[in-house]
């Protein structure tokens, strides 16, 4: 996973602040920014578009998330996302735990084989472009 521009993270509720049962993470990012295609093991995630627009591909099946919409990512299915303009989202994480990692993945400074070592502790699997 090779970001080009960076993901600004904020962690307003840490895994720690609710014994491990879920994180809330805003993100703002810039339009282009991708996620490229991975499967989540562990957390199922549910984001919440507060600004802004997504291409969200779920299981194969592609979604535009708009302003105030939401959408369900849940664990063991592919997902990619993209920012199609500027946006700010929060992300829901059950169970806590991947956000402890997101602020270095999200740098594109951090070295790729870096991001797929901490991306695979986290139980994030990234697939191959299709």
């Amino acid at each position: 996973m090779n970001l080009p521009t960076p993901i600004n993270l904020v962690v307003p509720v840490a895994g720690f602040a609710t014994h491990g049962q879920y994180a809330l993470v805003e993100a703002s990012v810039a339009a282009g920014t991708e996620i490229p295609t991975h499967v989540a093991h562990r957390e199922d995630v549910v984001l919440h578009v507060l600004h802004g627009e997504l291409a969200v591909n779920v299981d194969r099946t592609q979604q535009t998330v708009t302003q105030g919409a939401s959408v369900s990512l849940p664990r063991g299915v592919p997902r990619r996302l993209v920012a199609t303009r500027p946006s700010r989202v929060l992300a829901l994480i059950a169970p806590a735990g991947l956000e402890q990692v997101l602020n270095v993945i999200a740098d594109p400074a951090t070295d790729p084989d870096d991001r797929a070592a901490l991306l695979a502790v986290g139980g994030v699997q990234a697939l191959p472009a299709a």
